[in-house]
């Protein structure tokens, strides 16, 4: 069997949460299938960015076409299609692709991927930004494209696939949550952690990580023992805003291993969004204690005693900080090593696309 593989990011790539999310769907598929029969159409790659393509992107964007499609590339793309049994959406914002497939009489079978529900996305960045607004019109047109006209549809927990049902109407809906290729290949339990507690902020500057972050410093900062360190891409932005004692803006890390495994704690203070965090993942697979908010949580059904603690004010962010500050304990979280192997690593999710394939062939 053959896959053809539409993907608006490069595959191989694994900077941050979205990138890590559709590598791992597209290292399924090549153990699945064999890599040799998954064809790959990255829509992120541009030729130019000159005046005559951003006259020509605006004008695709009355079309339908998110960024990186045009009607060459649709046509590009149904010629690929029909030499393969299936087509893999890995982003709704590019449902449309679906429609015409569809009115193409693609003969295989059409699987698309959600990694949130961008509708609900493009809503909460409308309230942050009015300006956005027309964005949110082209990504319901595609994301309704995607569950309308796909044969499997793929979300990455019961939120979403409620929040889709609700707003595109009831259709089937397959549940992956969010994995890991494991990058642990050993940890030392026999640190602890420092009083104060370095606590380590972990996402790029992205509208959710960023309203966070900001929320926290303003109303949390201040009224905890620790230190603050925040890495990603982009985010050492943020220290021309907040210059502060306590926090150290490190930005992009190629390799976060050392950063994570030197946390006494990751915070995750996140309020907006949808989807899954995978900075959630990452933390869980280095065994560390995470004390987040609802969001940061939503797709984990973790014992929140045993991982950290589930905060989702400032009273219980400056409660269970001050707490775990006062005493060292095991920097190493065995729960929460644990509980990624089982649920969340390659090896636990590798079936769900199996019987996704198996249902729609």
């Amino acid at each position: 069997m053959k896959l053809l593989f539409i993907s608006s990011k490069d595959v191989h790539t694994t900077i941050d949460g979205g990138f890590l999310c559709t590598n791992r769907n597209y290292r399924s598929f090549c153990t699945l299938l064999g890599e040799k029969n998954v064809d790959v159409i990255d829509l992120s790659n541009e030729p130019s960015k000159d005046l005559k393509w951003k006259i020509a992107k605006r004008i695709n964007y009355l079309k339908g076409f998110y960024e990186g499609l045009t009607l060459n590339k649709i046509g590009y793309i149904i010629h690929k299609a029909t030499k393969t049994d299936f087509v893999f959406i890995d982003d709704s914002i590019y449902g449309i692709v679906a429609y015409y497939l569809r009115k193409a009489k693609y003969k295989g079978k059409i699987i698309s991927f959600f990694h949130n529900v961008e509708y609900k996305i493009e809503l909460q960045k409308t309230k942050i930004n009015p300006l956005h607004f027309w964005k949110k019109f082209i990504t319901r047109y595609n994301e309704k494209s995607a569950f309308e006209f796909s044969d499997r549809r793929i979300a990455l927990n019961e939120r979403d696939a409620e929040d889709l049902k609700n707003t595109y109407g009831i259709k089937p809906i397959s549940i992956i949550p969010i994995s890991l290729i494991d990058k642990v290949k050993e940890l030392d339990q026999s640190i602890s952690t420092s009083i104060p507690p370095t606590c380590v902020f972990l996402g790029s500057s992205w509208y959710a990580n960023v309203q966070g972050l900001n929320w926290f410093i303003k109303h949390v900062l201040d009224k905890v023992d620790i230190k603050l360190q925040v890495a990603g891409k982009g985010m050492d932005s943020m220290s021309k805003r907040f210059s502060h004692p306590k926090i150290e803006f490190i930005g992009y890390v190629p390799d976060l291993a050392l950063i994570i495994s030197g946390a006494d704690f990751i915070i995750s203070p996140i309020f907006s969004g949808s989807g899954m965090k995978v900075k959630t993942c990452e933390a869980l697979m280095y065994g560390k204690n995470i004390i987040g908010t609802k969001e940061a949580f939503e797709g984990y059904e973790v014992d929140f005693t045993k991982v950290g603690a589930l905060c989702n004010n400032s009273v219980e962010f400056i409660y269970a900080l001050n707490n775990l500050a006062l005493v060292k304990r095991e920097r190493f979280n065995a729960y929460s090593r644990n509980y990624f192997i089982k649920n969340h690593s390659f090896q636990a999710t590798i079936k769900k696309f199996q019987e996704v394939i198996e249902s729609a062939n």
